[in-house]
């Protein structure tokens, strides 16, 4: 369904019900759109979760939970994100905003790293 986008309608955006969610047509202000939520099953729910790039990035947060229920790791952690947000400042750079997102930054970066070598 394709709707003329009005001013009382401006905010309407994501969801409507549990299978559908209005948004804007991209590049266009004047439209919108309702679409339908894709319905996977659990066939492929199963089939997506058992991707490499999905069980790395489980374990990317199963470790990063770990870090930050762990109260000496998180303060090795939090006195590098306070070391970064020191440089950052300075020379005016951007930083992750909170130490969680940080902490899953820098891990994937470490990843990255090591598996490029």
């Amino acid at each position: 369904m394709k709707a003329k986008w009005m001013n009382i309608v401006e905010r309407l955006q994501g969801n409507m019900d549990q299978r559908h969610y209005a948004r804007r047509i991209p590049g266009n202000t004047e439209w919108g759109t309702v679409c339908a939520k894709p319905e996977l099953s659990n066939k492929v729910k199963k089939a997506k979760a058992e991707h490499p790039t999905a069980k790395r990035f489980a374990e990317l947060m199963a470790e990063t939970k770990a870090i930050m229920h762990d109260p000496d790791r998180k303060a090795e952690w939090q006195s590098r994100y306070d070391e970064a947000t020191r440089k950052a400042r300075k020379y005016n750079k951007p930083i992750q905003g909170r130490l969680y997102d940080y902490i899953k930054h820098e891990l994937s970066e470490e990843r990255k790293r090591e598996s490029d070598n």
